[in-house]
């Protein structure tokens, strides 16, 4: 007689009396927890008298982005429906039109629907002929808020699969899978007979110390099958992000830097006149920053405005300077920072005596069309180190380490530009066969360093996201802001 507990035993006579069923069946017909359903149908399967059959099944629904393209059409159907009833466009009139113009220009580009030429320093656009996608008819089959499958579309199943894909990558549709699972009755549990007294043969529930010490619990309690499955638990844990945060914070701390804080509200003499950006570099256009009409402007130190307007008309140790008058009136309006090296020399200004290795974690703001790699809104890690007598091969050094300790074996440095450091460079690491960008840097100009009293200072800036999209195997930077309790859920502990 096989030997079962009294949960077991509850459960084999309502698979008895139902042959088959999944185990939400079996939980309400046995009046059992479908955890308890799922560790007793696991035994029953051990001893023969039952089957259990798993069927993952993938099933998706519209994301918010999905939502309004069901209702409005793709980005690029928008702009191609648009170019075909006014004709030939500009570029510049057609982002005051569509907010997700740059997404629609990328696809407009790859399906060949049109073409970009230029006309008199503007870029225009013309239609060409477009038929209708597969991704089109999917969005028209699907409903808002009810999950579906492949079989609830009319696509073709071998072109739904791929272009579901396309659209998960897209953040149009988001994608899980599902995981069911049937017990049957075996011929050797059909004729298994059923007790007829409901005694267990393993009826301990509860092992308490006199069990232990009397030894009474020998052959009554049940023996453990580590290997049986159960239901998933989902402990409480931080967001992956902030795990990432929390590791490079770790990292830097442990090669002896020290966090600086700074403002998300910084002057334009802060977020860029102090790094000699000139005052008319596109970078400080309102289509690439966020300015703010509260405060109207922010007070400045006047005896170091002055010092870093000199550099910028004049220049310094050889260099002439960018010329013209400098716009004090410019330099006190409010900005959303667009990088935090703006706060990093304001401790700098502070702590003036090297050595200095300071780094900082926080949010900086850019005026980006959100699509799979860029955000308006997103994290930058800055590093900064004040010395005397620093060099390009001390900053490498440090990148080397502080990227081995993130897991990336394979890095490579290669000749860049930025306005406020030379010599300049950027920083790639290999993955999936090929070289990614994640680190620019270099060392800071005279004409920054010397108005505010330092020497040698070599800085860095990394992207948190991007380092999040590699560790996490993500296609959409997107995700990392969602509310998807499933993708938290699946997302490991510990970051590979």
């Amino acid at each position: 007689m096989v030997q079962l507990s009294k949960n077991d035993w509850t459960l084999f006579r309502a698979l008895k009396r139902a042959k088959r069923a999944t185990i939400e069946a079996l939980s309400k017909d046995a009046s059992l927890k479908t955890e308890a359903v799922l560790q007793s149908a696991y035994l029953l399967q051990t001893e023969g008298l039952a089957e259990i059959k798993e069927t993952i099944e993938t099933v998706y629904e519209l994301t918010a982005e999905g939502v309004t393209y069901a209702d409005k059409g793709l980005p690029e159907r928008q702009v191609h429906d648009y170019l075909l009833i006014n004709g030939p466009t500009l570029l510049t009139d057609l982002k005051g039109i569509f907010p997700a113009v740059s997404i629609a220009i990328g696809w407009l580009k790859r399906r060949e629907w049109a073409i970009i030429e230029t006309a008199n320093g503007d870029s225009v656009l013309s239609p060409r002929a477009a038929d209708e996608l597969p991704e089109e008819r999917i969005l028209q089959d699907v409903k808002v808020g009810i999950q579906f499958t492949l079989n609830d579309v009319s696509v073709e199943r071998q072109v739904a699969e791929p272009t579901l894909k396309e659209l998960e990558k897209r953040n149009v549709v988001r994608a899980q899978q599902i995981v069911s699972r049937e017990v049957a009755l075996t011929q050797a549990g059909d004729e298994t007979p059923l007790r007829a007294s409901p005694a267990a043969d393993y009826d301990i529930a509860d092992l308490t110390s006199e069990l232990i010490r009397t030894g009474a619990w020998r052959g009554r309690l049940k023996p453990y099958d580590v290997s049986a499955a159960t239901l998933p638990l989902y402990p409480g844990k931080a967001h992956p992000l902030r795990r990432l945060i929390d590791e490079m914070r770790e990292i830097f701390i442990s090669m002896g830097f020290t966090e600086f804080r700074g403002p998300i509200v910084e002057s334009e003499f802060h977020n860029f006149d102090v790094l000699f950006v000139p005052q008319d570099h596109p970078a400080r256009d309102e289509q690439d920053t966020f300015y703010l009409s509260r405060p109207a402007a922010l007070e400045l130190p006047t005896e170091l405005v002055e010092r870093v307007a000199a550099a910028h008309k004049f220049g310094c140790e050889g260099s002439v300077g960018w010329g013209g008058e400098f716009d004090l009136e410019r330099s006190r309006r409010a900005v959303l920072r667009t990088h935090t090296t703006g706060s990093a020399f304001r401790y700098l200004v502070r702590h003036p005596q090297p050595p200095t290795m300071i780094f900082g974690i926080d949010r900086v703001f850019r005026r980006e069309s959100m699509d799979s790699t860029h955000l308006p809104q997103f994290h930058q890690c800055e590093g900064t180190i004040h010395g005397e007598d620093l060099s390009l091969a001390d900053l490498i050094s440090v990148l080397k380490a502080v990227f081995e300790r993130l897991g990336f074996d394979r890095v490579r440095f290669r000749p860049g530009y930025f306005p406020f450091t030379e010599p300049s460079l950027e920083g790639d690491v290999f993955v999936d066969g090929s070289w990614l960008e994640l680190v620019g840097a270099g060392v800071f100009r005279p004409e920054v360093t010397q108005p505010l009293g330092l020497k040698s200072v070599l800085g860095f800036s990394i992207g948190i996201e991007r380092i999040a999209m590699l560790k996490m195997g993500l296609a959409d930077i997107r995700k990392l802001y969602m509310s998807d309790v499933a993708w938290l859920r699946d997302t490991p502990s510990v970051l590979r």
